[in-house]
């Protein structure tokens, strides 16, 4: 699926945020709603709102498991079928690849998981 900031996959198109909250909601995580704030929030906000999501984890092990990818602009990614589901920034698509990939990357897991 191609990527296009602000979509939810209902046209085709997805961004990060609107990937991760598919995965959850298909897992039967819940999620804070999506909201037009987020776009414009500082990694310190982002951050915030994972901490009253979820707690730190060390590593990304469970399906559900969210990360803060190491790019200039807010990205995530989310722990599905022991890899991690994320938005591909040459091809601008949603990609699979290895959690060990992404060692390192701050992780947060659902309180409620």
């Amino acid at each position: 699926m191609p990527y296009r900031l602000g979509s939810d996959g209902s046209d085709g198109h997805i961004d990060c945020i609107h990937l991760v909250t598919t995965v959850l909601d298909r897992l039967g995580i819940g999620h804070p709603e999506i909201t037009d704030v987020m776009y414009d929030a500082s990694k310190r906000q982002v951050a915030r709102w994972l901490f009253a999501w979820g707690r730190r984890v060390a590593e990304p092990t469970y399906d559900g498991d969210v990360l803060l990818l190491p790019t200039e602009q807010k990205a995530f990614g989310v722990v599905w079928d022991s890899g991690i589901l994320s938005i591909e920034s040459m091809s601008s698509s949603v990609r699979w690849t290895s959690v060990s990939s992404f060692s390192g990357c701050p992780c947060f897991r659902s309180s409620a998981s």
